[in-house]
């Protein structure tokens, strides 16, 4: 287990994991990568973490009228996107917390929300594009 001074604060915190989220959809490429170094870290951190994230994601993107995973959604499907390294930490994210849900409704509820918003299309995409580094 990863140990990160400060992380049970942030647990017991909702409102942070939630504007961690919001900073997803910021403007600024700096912003949003390290919003999602952190949130990745926090993942990690425990997998009751995952829920966590995504009551947070749910909590932000229901008051903002949108489905959740947009914030993720749309840098995934940002054509004009060049920055991998900020493609590989979102779909690192969406991987890692998808992967730390032990129920299956929990889990197919979050893949449907995904599946609605053009996941596939994206991993296609990514996948049949010649500059992939995950093809390396």
């Amino acid at each position: 287990m990863l140990y990160v001074d400060g992380m049970t604060g942030i647990m017991d915190h909702p409102p942070t994991v939630q504007w961690l989220y919001v900073l997803v959809a910021s403007k600024f490429r700096l912003v949003i990568k390290t919003a999602l170094k952190l949130l990745l870290i926090f993942v990690e951190y425990v997998e009751s973490n995952c829920f966590l994230l995504i009551q947070a994601v749910h909590a932000v993107d229901n008051s903002n009228g949108e489905p959740p995973w947009s914030n993720i959604m749309r840098l995934l499907t940002d054509r004009d996107s060049t920055d991998t390294e900020l493609l590989i930490y979102a779909m690192s994210l969406l991987n890692k917390t998808l992967n730390g849900i032990p129920d299956q409704d929990s889990y197919y509820d979050q893949v449907d929300a995904l599946e609605e918003q053009g996941i596939a299309a994206v991993i296609r995409r990514n996948v049949s594009s010649k500059s992939n580094p995950l093809q390396s």
